[in-house]
């Protein structure tokens, strides 16, 4: 085999790395297992196409690396479209509140009709009333110790009838 081969076969065992790397990101990452056993078993398949084809005689140094190429990039694309996806989950409004749920504030059943929200991370906060989340973000303290509540901070707001989520920083300095 020529020079030319071995860097095509080095440049394909690359790839494979490039294909586990991802598959680990998307799991440190936090996004959907579908994708995640996707890029598995993607990385998986290309490795043993392309390792065993070329072991066994069946295919080339050439072809190997065309075979992990396509395979990059379908993972390539995969992670595009799944950090998309994350990242509109995370800007998509909150559904209403389950049944049942309390506001932190009052202690009152939140309305379905007329609600309010703080995000910590994946966490959501129901309140009954935009004062009550007001007032909940401008003591946050108070009523992490009073009800006991395990938060560092409050990231974004909504409100039912706006478009979207707020940062909580820019909330409180439109109030003031």
């Amino acid at each position: 085999m020529s020079d030319a081969g071995y860097l095509l076969i080095f440049a394909s065992r690359l790839l494979e790395v490039f294909g586990f790397l991802m598959t680990l990101l998307f799991i440190f990452k936090g996004v959907a297992l579908k994708h995640v056993f996707i890029t598995a078993g993607l990385t998986a398949s290309g490795i043993l196409i392309s390792l065993f084809g070329f072991v066994s005689g069946k295919i080339s140094a050439i072809q190997s690396f065309a075979i992990e190429s396509v395979f990059a990039g379908f993972i390539l694309a995969l992670g595009f479209y799944a950090f998309k996806e994350k990242r509109e989950e995370k800007l998509r409004p909150p559904k209403p509140p389950p049944k049942g749920t309390r506001c932190p504030v009052c202690m009152g059943f939140v309305k379905e009709d007329y609600y309010c929200v703080a995000r910590e991370g994946k966490d959501l906060y129901y309140f009954d009333e935009e004062e009550q989340l007001k007032r909940f973000l401008e003591d946050l303290s108070e009523y992490k110790r009073l009800r006991k509540l395990n938060i560092k901070s409050i990231e974004d707001v909504f409100v039912k009838g706006w478009d979207g989520w707020k940062r909580a920083e820019i909330y409180l300095s439109e109030l003031k």
